[in-house]
């Protein structure tokens, strides 16, 4: 889909779909909705005199005006309430618009600069998450169907004030390039568990090569030498052996500290030997969410050119039942040297996630390092599809995290990691056991990988919740949604501004 900047009067914009927006409450629309609605005879205002639209966030109307405005169609969209309205709301608003315009196959689609016109809201920033918005809604993974999804060709972004084109134009660039590294993540994720196994997620993390990314994919021999334990053993009941995938991004100068991502890559998860129940299994393809969500992120941040050297650490394994598969009572040294005993064989991103963190910390020294993981089904029972969990051991870490979260509209909830919950990870045979029982399950999980990120400044999310959505809900279409990459782009963004 191409997105571009065109000065003039929505009224007179030719497209398949013009699209305003409403606050909710927003009794006779005002601005550039406003002369659109006396062009039409006032059709919007009826329509909320007549209680058809109310202008709820994610509510639409789609009006056939028959004259007054030059698109053969008007699309009316809900921006909630205006005192709590932020950017985000705007890209969730882009969904109906998408919607609308694949149901009546559209191809071009205009649309006035939705939020501008609020007060405090920077045109430019707007049109960043308008276009994030637009690519976002206009994903879908079609490769197995016949008849392809229609996608809208075209989104004309209709501004009136040249002398915010320059600003407005480069909003919408960026939000292009940040919405197709985020789908190109979701397309990671969405594959069948046969099309994205260990080795598929390193082929497919190469083609990030090029500029100022290298990649280097590390496989069993080499983990061998690592004496990665932890990867070694959750990868052994698969046929296809495991792999460490390391992208580097030199965007900062030349000496400047790394900072380090790290994320699960189980492309697909039985639970091993401590087999899950069959119901939903088929959705454990998504158990890679966070390794794609990193690898996304590296190619945001170079497509962005963001100042800072940024590398991603990918342990990719698949967990199988067989045979040669770790067992329940197995007591395993990982790469760091300390000793695990599984009581669980499924709860293994743990597993791999330290020998990722112990090798990040130790090649690279980085200034700080963040992991992301769908890790535990306790993190969807305390907090849902809304937000992820985060933990971490460094407070500003943590407090730039939920700035950035605020900022971005991934929600993050910062759960605790008291010193009394080491107990329940101590174990009687090895140091720690890789689960600590039926409370707290989040949390024990993050404090298990706190013990190896060291000294380093270290934070973990939970992406179990939010990394899938089964049902359209906040802006995205079900299916997967490119979890944590907004996130962790706008924290690297206001990182990148701070050094």
């Amino acid at each position: 889909m191409k997105i571009e900047l065109v000065t003039g009067d929505p009224v007179h914009q030719k497209a398949d779909l013009l699209v305003v927006g409403l606050f909710e409450g927003e009794i006779k629309p005002g601005g550039t909705a406003g002369s659109v609605d006396a062009a039409v005879g006032g059709a919007i205002s009826a329509a909320v005199s007549d209680g058809d639209f109310k202008g709820e966030s994610g509510e639409s109307l789609l009006l056939r005006p028959g004259k007054g405005i030059a698109s053969p169609r008007l699309l009316v969209v809900g921006l909630g309430k205006k005192e709590k309205f932020t950017v985000d709301h705007i890209r969730q608003a882009m969904l109906p618009v998408l919607r609308a315009a694949k149901k009546c196959k559209a191809k071009t689609v205009a649309t006035v600069l939705q939020g501008a016109g609020a007060d405090g809201f920077d045109p430019a920033l707007c049109a960043r998450f308008t276009a994030l918005g637009a690519v976002l809604s206009n994903y879908e993974y079609d490769l197995y169907k016949p008849e392809k999804a229609h996608r809208v060709s075209r989104l004309l972004v209709v501004g009136n004030d040249r002398k915010e084109a320059v600003g407005v134009s480069a909003g919408l660039k960026r939000g292009v390039l940040l919405g197709e590294a985020v789908n190109w993540g979701r397309d990671l994720v969405a594959a069948p568990p046969a099309d994205m196994r260990p080795d598929s997620l390193a082929r497919a993390a190469k083609t990030l090569a090029g500029g100022k990314v290298t990649v280097k994919v590390h496989g069993r021999k080499e983990l061998e030498k690592m004496k990665a334990g932890g990867i070694l053993a959750v990868g052994r009941g698969s046929e296809i052996p495991p792999r460490l995938i390391v992208v580097e991004y030199r965007g900062g100068r030349k000496g400047a500290p790394w900072i380090a991502l790290v994320g699960k890559g189980v492309t697909f998860d039985t639970g091993g030997i401590s087999l899950k129940k069959w119901e939903g299994m088929d959705r454990m393809k998504y158990d890679m969410a966070g390794g794609a969500g990193m690898l996304a992120t590296l190619r945001a941040a170079a497509a962005l050119e963001i100042p800072l050297n940024v590398v991603a650490v990918v342990p990719a394994v698949e967990n199988m039942p067989s045979g040669t598969a770790f067992r329940p009572g197995d007591v395993l040294r990982t790469m760091s040297g300390k000793t695990v005993e599984v009581l669980s064989t499924d709860a293994e991103g743990r597993l791999i996630l330290c020998d990722a963190l112990t090798f990040a910390r130790e090649r690279y020294s980085p200034s700080e390092m963040i992991d992301a993981a769908t890790l535990t089904g306790a993190c969807v029972v305390a907090l849902g599809s809304v937000a992820m969990g985060l933990m971490g051991s460094d407070p500003k870490l943590v407090s730039s995290l939920v700035d950035a979260s605020a900022a971005s509209g991934e929600k993050a909830w910062e759960l605790p990691l008291y010193e009394e919950y080491f107990e329940q990870i101590k174990s009687d045979i090895g140091e720690l056991k890789n689960i600590g029982g039926g409370e707290a399950g989040t949390i024990t999980a993050g404090y298990f990988l706190k013990e190896f990120a060291g000294d380093t400044p270290w934070a973990h999310l939970d992406i179990a919740g939010v990394a899938w959505r089964e049902k359209e809900r906040m802006g995205y279409a079900p299916g997967p949604t490119g979890a944590p990459v907004r996130l962790l782009v706008e924290y690297l963004e206001r990182a990148a501004s701070e050094r």
